[in-house]
């Protein structure tokens, strides 16, 4: 560009604030890439801002809420949806209410932590031009504002999980709640556990591992009575089988919704003691042939093709969300529901006690005042988030063995193992011993671990003979 005194004026523009055709189709073409990756864009412009674990939570929600609209709402209309930016609001409010609220798993602090990852998502699809408006915004106010976020999980005394579990019919359910309340074990932890993770001595278990051909894992072998739960891993993740290397026996993709979330490097290696073992022998004895298996599953599905291991969607409605499974916590309260006072006849009435230093479930008597513990279920229909999963045997292990609460339990798991050793979360405390110069290899499994677990675990009593332990009536 040349002025009318013919000098040469091009070096004085600030080509940095000029919308040149280059600039916009540079422009053009980022965002293009958003809209059609969205979500690989998302997390891949959040990688280096959150910690990698709250990635794959986003991820995990976002998926969730695609596979939704993909596979429930998409066949249902008449315009063509492809992906999370076809979504509209009234797609977001059938999530919330189809997918989410029925999750026997999620409370409603969860549910709101879900949704938020959602608005999250489409504030910054808006930001890059990808999508306009957010769709979650509005759902997700009035589910804060219908919603106690705040409520505590609910007190159960122990007689009450006692009796619960002696109710209890099959052994499949009962080895599966025991391995929660025993271990903390979250239930995607439970379902991922193999037979090669278990270590029991005893003949039925040594049979059925040499009919499945299946050798134990290397960190577990040599210590008779106890049970690995893996490290952390994702839905979608291959975990080998280290044995025996092969094409052909490469290992399995694990499906379960929630992988595994322990932080202990090198999993955990957990001891059994006499009543969980007792149960798994009780359940090994029933638990059906996995032979065309390449991993042999713990827990197994005996459906009408073929064994396999279940889903995350199938033990919730074995345990908790179906009337029809004769050992579901609906099941449960059917047959425990009170319709008149025990002690004067009088009526009752339902109460859910917020306030004072236990929440619970109860009945309250009108004439003498009495309360009455109901079914550690709770109805949905009740206005309180409190509702007994799988997940509240993980809460019920921490509180009954944490040393200074002593209203559940008489005894007491050392903080460290029932924290890292037990439950699998992080040893780091901040503390510089901790983090660098604490070593494993100074450690005695056997007076370190067993020993101090089996002096405070409690026990519930399920069966008149059990069927002792490594620590429990006989040494290694």
């Amino acid at each position: 560009m040349t002025d009318p005194d013919g000098s040469d004026q091009s070096g004085d523009r600030d080509l940095s604030r000029v919308n040149t055709r280059v600039r916009d189709q540079r422009r053009n073409q980022a965002d293009k890439l958003w809209r059609e990756q969205p979500i690989e864009r998302f997390l891949e412009a959040r990688r280096d801002e959150i910690t990698s674990s709250d990635l794959r939570t986003k991820e995990h929600d976002i998926r969730r809420f695609e596979h939704y609209l993909l596979e429930e709402i998409a066949p249902d209309v008449n315009t063509d949806i492809h992906g999370v930016r076809d979504a509209v609001m009234d797609d977001i409010v059938s999530f919330r209410d189809e997918n989410l609220k029925p999750d026997p798993n999620l409370n409603d602090s969860t549910i709101a932590d879900k949704l938020s990852s959602l608005s999250h998502f489409y504030r910054v699809l808006n930001r890059h031009n990808a999508f306009i408006g957010n769709p979650v915004t509005v759902p997700l106010k009035k589910f804060r504002d219908n919603h106690d976020l705040s409520s505590e999980r609910p007190h159960i005394p122990f007689s009450r999980m006692q009796r619960f579990l002696n109710w209890l019919t099959y052994p499949f359910c009962r080895a599966f709640w025991l391995c929660g309340l025993k271990h903390g074990t979250r239930i995607s932890e439970a379902i991922n556990t193999d037979l090669r993770c278990l270590h029991l001595d005893h003949p039925v278990f040594w049979h059925l591992v040499e009919d499945h051909d299946v050798a134990l894992d290397p960190r577990i072998r040599d210590k008779p009575d106890t049970m690995l739960i893996y490290e952390a891993f994702n839905e979608g993740d291959e975990i080998p089988n280290e044995d025996t290397p092969g094409p052909e026996t490469q290992g399995e993709i694990r499906d379960s919704a929630s992988g595994n979330k322990r932080k202990e490097k090198g999993g955990s290696i957990l001891p059994v003691d006499s009543e969980l073992k007792t149960a798994l022998i009780e359940y090994l004895l029933v638990r059906p042939p996995t032979y065309t298996t390449t991993v042999n599953p713990l827990f197994v599905y005996s459906g009408s093709e073929k064994t396999r291991r279940p889903g995350m969607s199938s033990v919730n409605e074995w345990l908790w969300s179906t009337k029809k499974y004769e050992d579901s916590i609906q099941q449960f309260a059917a047959e425990e529901k009170l319709e008149e006072c025990p002690t004067c006849g009088s009526n009752l009435v339902e109460e859910n006690l917020t306030s004072g230093n236990k929440t619970g479930r109860r009945f309250r008597c009108q004439r003498c005042k009495v309360d009455f513990w109901r079914s550690i279920y709770w109805d949905n229909g009740l206005k309180t988030s409190q509702k007994v999963t799988f997940h509240q045997a993980r809460h019920y292990f921490t509180n009954a063995h944490e040393p200074g609460k002593t209203g559940l339990h008489d005894g007491a798991i050392p903080d460290k193992i029932r924290k890292k050793r037990i439950r699998g979360d992080s040893d780091q405390d901040g503390d510089t011993e901790d983090v660098t110069y604490s070593d494993a290899s100074y450690e005695q499994y056997n007076d370190d671990i067993r020993e101090p677990y089996l002096n405070g675990i409690y026990k519930f009593d399920i069966y008149n003979t059990v069927i002792p332990a490594v620590g429990e009536g006989w040494d290694a």
